[in-house]
């Protein structure tokens, strides 16, 4: 694996001594100064088992090998976070407005037909989006009559654990029924479950974030943005994912910040 300049400055991050290695103690210690916690037997057994020369200590190489060490655990988690990002309203699946949104914030531009298309290659039981969205729909409509009350509202909300009282829920149908007859049907409905507020977009931000910063070093680097553009499918050089952090390093480090990551993303 090419040595990197990021990989570079995580090493010295570690070396607390400066001889250009790390000691299973200097691991210990600034994983848990990080928020980790690795204990100084378990980080000697991490250690002797990457230690690539038998000198007992890990040098660069080494380091990015623990750094991309990732068992099946591992990968499952990147990817059920990965799927946690699509599905924007936390109902377990993947619209195509969810899926148009997260593909806007990675910088391609879709439209809703695009990803239905997209959808459908993949969509094993045919259910597709609208179906799940109508499903939801007839979940929510407790007297059948394809539309959703206040009333309706707050009891199923009630009901999944949430809570939502009576006149917050007559506020949420004005806010969101479109022809004005009191009642949500199924195009507001997928209003009400795409709203977020702004607080619940800095949120999502952030754990976008934390999935790009595979090091948890607080940046992106062009490795790490490889590495989670190809979990997403999208298949980029080193250098191509250079180019796509250079246009917004405010700073000119060769890294994004979260700051630098929330521009990238409006």
């Amino acid at each position: 694996m090419m040595r990197s300049e990021e990989y570079e400055r995580v090493l010295r991050y570690f070396d607390k001594d400066g001889d250009g290695k790390i000691s299973a103690a200097e691991l210990s210690h600034r994983l848990g100064q990080m928020g980790g916690e690795l204990l100084l037997n378990e980080a000697k057994d991490a250690v002797e088992a990457l230690d690539s020369n038998g000198d007992g200590l890990l040098d660069l190489e080494d380091l990015i090998g623990l750094m991309e060490e990732g068992g099946e655990e591992e990968k499952l988690k990147d990817l059920r976070e990965a799927f946690g990002m699509y599905d924007v309203n936390g109902c377990g699946f993947i619209t195509p407005q969810g899926l148009k949104r997260m593909l806007s914030k990675l910088g391609e531009s879709k439209s809703i037909d695009d990803c239905k298309v997209m959808i459908k290659q993949f969509d094993l039981n045919g259910d597709g989006v609208d179906e799940e969205y109508e499903r939801i729909l007839r979940y929510f409509d407790k007297d059948g009559d394809g539309k959703i009350s206040a009333a309706e509202l707050s009891h199923r909300l009630g009901q999944m654990g949430g809570e939502l009282p009576l006149n917050e829920a007559e506020v949420a149908v004005e806010a969101l029924d479109s022809n004005e007859d009191g009642l949500l049907d199924l195009e507001d409905l997928i209003g009400l479950m795409e709203e977020r507020g702004e607080e619940e977009k800095l949120k999502d931000l952030r754990e976008a974030f934390g999935m790009y910063d595979v090091n948890g070093c607080g940046f992106i680097t062009p490795q790490g943005l490889k590495r989670m553009l190809s979990k997403l499918g999208e298949s980029k050089s080193i250098d191509d994912c250079k180019v796509m952090i250079k246009q917004f390093d405010l700073n000119g480090d060769g890294v994004l910040s979260f700051d630098e990551f929330r521009v990238m993303m409006q």
